[in-house]
């Protein structure tokens, strides 16, 4: 070996080196003894299912294009018993994630919901359709009340991480927050060959107020804190945010043992992944999204008919142990 190729292959071992580290240091222990039952199977699918929210004795499942059927969270006995369509339906909202708010229209039953596209090149990518829902003598119904534009164009000139998109909206109630969450690139391994080509983006933003006007756009200049966090699992779907903690869900269940159901919890306050939860023997289904409602996280999942599979099942799993 020459005297050059030697300090090359110096330098290449080097910076796997500090690859390596920083992958491993993204893996904490899998949760152990998780407690994971099926809480509601739930009838009336007309597409795919995707974003939900809780709201007392009603559960809000959210189908790709916008439309919304209500489950009795008290019953949980998976009938129907309310739907209505999203102010904001259209055939590429993927409404990915569905958030509640900490303001509530004039005249509404609910605080505002935040509602995530979640399509890649869809013309409303970057926009944030915030809705208010109302309940009148049992008929359901919702109106746009704001609509939130994200601008990310000049945050590396600001000297924040640039996001590919896709952006997810989260609410933390407790704290009166927005973070939106993303990703350097694209969460396939398409794009994302190796994890330290990735990272996952956590910024925060006020929740804007509907005093704000109709229209908010929301730039660099807004941005009150960014957190990164490493990338470890493929497949990015939806969760949600509470004092500080983002939970977030992956993969497809059984499908694709390359994209197995994993549950992270990104911790802002410590700037590290708290918990996670590799569950691909319980929850066998594509996690879709994740509320978190008292000592419990309540998983929505999306089932394949073309594939045999049976009704979509909401998951309930024990929140992190305390360490």
């Amino acid at each position: 070996m020459t005297k050059a190729l030697f300090s090359r292959s110096i330098i290449i071992a080097a910076a796997l080196l500090t690859v390596i580290p920083s992958y491993a240091q993204s893996l904490v222990e899998p949760e152990k003894n998780v407690d994971c039952s099926e809480f509601i199977i739930k009838q009336g699918r007309n597409r795919p299912q995707q974003g939900m929210e809780i709201r007392g004795k009603y559960i809000f499942s959210l189908e790709d294009g916008g439309h919304v059927n209500i489950y009795n969270f008290k019953k949980h006995d998976g009938k129907v018993i309310g739907q209505f369509e999203l102010a904001s339906s259209r055939p590429d909202n993927h409404a990915n994630n569905a958030e509640f708010g900490i303001e509530t229209k004039k005249g509404a039953s609910f605080p505002l919901m935040y509602i995530s596209n979640g399509k890649v090149n869809s013309e409303i990518e970057w926009l944030c359709y915030v809705e208010s829902i109302t309940l009148k003598k049992g008929v359901w119904s919702s109106e746009i009340a704001q609509t939130i534009h994200l601008d990310g164009s000049n945050w590396e000139a600001k000297g924040y991480t640039a996001i590919f998109g896709a952006p997810s909206w989260l609410i933390d109630r407790e704290r009166k927050e927005l973070w939106v969450f993303s990703a350097i690139k694209r969460t396939v391994a398409s794009v994302t060959k190796d994890p330290s080509e990735n990272k996952y983006i956590a910024t925060k933003f006020r929740i804007p107020a509907l005093s704000e006007g109709e229209d908010v756009y929301l730039s660099a200049d807004d941005i009150l804190d960014q957190v990164i966090f490493p990338f470890d699992v493929w497949f990015t779907q939806a969760g949600c945010c509470t004092k500080g903690r983002i939970f977030y869900g992956f993969g497809v269940g059984k499908q694709d043992p390359t994209r197995p159901s994993v549950i992270c919890v990104y911790d802002t306050n410590t700037h590290e992944i708290s918990a996670r939860y590799e569950v691909q023997e319980q929850v066998i289904y594509e996690i879709e999204d994740i509320v978190v409602k008292g000592k419990w996280m309540y998983v929505n999942t999306n089932t394949n008919p073309k594939k045999g599979q049976p009704d979509p099942v909401i998951y309930r799993l024990s929140l992190p142990s305390k360490k």
